[in-house]
């Protein structure tokens, strides 16, 4: 009966169609030399040309598997992209700022938050409560809210205060985007610290006159137990009380936006980009979107071969402010294009 017998060749495993099933036995006597006493009088095959096409059989397959291996190198055998595994190695040691950093830059950009409180409603006393609010943040970091008595928010911190406010990314889109939640007690401030705070939150809402009326009261969040930074899938971690008092936000964040918009509105730009991606990074990408930009470097959205995910394109130096971003930046573009021979 014919049948797909497989064959094992210089490590290979081949398949190859042999008929009749004597034939079969006989490879299998041929290619196993301790098996060929005991098996040899059970499929003892006397026909000369029998032996013969057995053994053309093997020579053929084995000439065949070592040709087609020697043509094919090993780490595509195993399907690994060699510029992918460069480009992830490259991203865990990439220049980037702490999460503590990170979220004292999100504190400092987001125009409006959710605070969760512990609700005081009878409906739902103890449950948490959340209110999408503005608020300002002040030197320390610490938030500032300024709420009318006639939202519930109000009588919840005013019962306890504690609370959680959590931000998320200017543009924010999907999961992969950043946000920050920090956790800690809201106090209402007394007349004498009010002052101070009305000017901190007017600096960001110059039009928030409703903050004088007389059923608003201020708040300040003091006593913080940290925080929770989420950059993205797989990017995740704690912020200690004390590293976001110690951290500053990014000095280049306020205005990264405006960059940002340029670079991408541009199709020379966009090559550009592409283009440092392969010099710094060593990764051949088909676009290259910019997606923010810190002292250290810029988040990138990128495709390749029809899929998309963000890479971390660090700085040759830190940048601290607009001239020396667009410094490095012109240095940067200009190291890519010699590289790679682009006009």
């Amino acid at each position: 009966m014919h049948g797909f017998t497989p064959i094992v060749v210089s490590n290979v495993t081949v398949t190859v169609t042999v008929a009749p099933a004597p034939i079969i036995a006989t490879m299998q006597l041929l290619h196993s030399s301790s098996s060929t006493q005991g098996l040899g009088a059970m499929y003892r095959v006397n026909n000369a040309r029998l032996q013969q096409r057995v053994n053309s059989v093997s020579k053929a397959v084995t000439c065949r598997v070592r040709a087609r291996a020697a043509n094919v190198p090993e780490i595509y055998q195993e399907g690994i992209d060699p510029e992918v595994t460069a480009f992830q190695e490259h991203q865990k040691t990439a220049a980037r700022p702490s999460p503590a950093e990170y979220g004292r830059t999100l504190m400092t950009l987001a125009r409006s938050c959710v605070l969760s409180t512990v609700s005081s409603h009878p409906s739902s006393s103890g449950f948490p409560f959340g209110s999408v609010v503005e608020f300002a943040v002040d030197s320390e970091g610490r938030p500032l809210l300024a709420t009318s008595t006639l939202s519930p928010h109000t009588a919840d911190l005013q019962a306890d205060g504690r609370c959680s406010i959590t931000v998320t990314a200017p543009g924010f889109k999907s999961l992969q985007d950043a946000r920050f939640t920090l956790t800690g007690t809201a106090k209402q401030l007394s007349d004498m610290d009010r002052p101070a705070a009305r000017e901190v939150y007017l600096a960001k809402y110059p039009e928030a006159f409703y903050v004088d009326f007389g059923d608003f009261r201020w708040f300040r969040m003091e006593d913080t137990k940290g925080g929770r930074y989420v950059g993205g899938f797989g990017r995740v971690a704690s912020v200690t009380e004390e590293d976001y008092k110690a951290a500053q936000p990014d000095p280049v964040a306020s205005f990264a936006p405006h960059v940002c918009g340029h670079m991408n509105g541009e199709v020379s730009h966009i090559k550009d980009m592409q283009d440092m991606v392969k010099h710094y990074v060593g990764l051949t990408v088909q676009d290259a979107k910019l997606l923010d930009i810190d002292r250290l470097g810029i988040n990138l959205q990128c495709n390749r071969d029809g899929k998309s995910f963000k890479l971390r394109l660090p700085f040759i130096r830190s940048a601290e402010d607009r001239k020396e971003l667009k410094e490095v930046l012109v240095e940067m573009t200009k190291a890519a294009r010699q590289a790679l021979g682009s006009s």
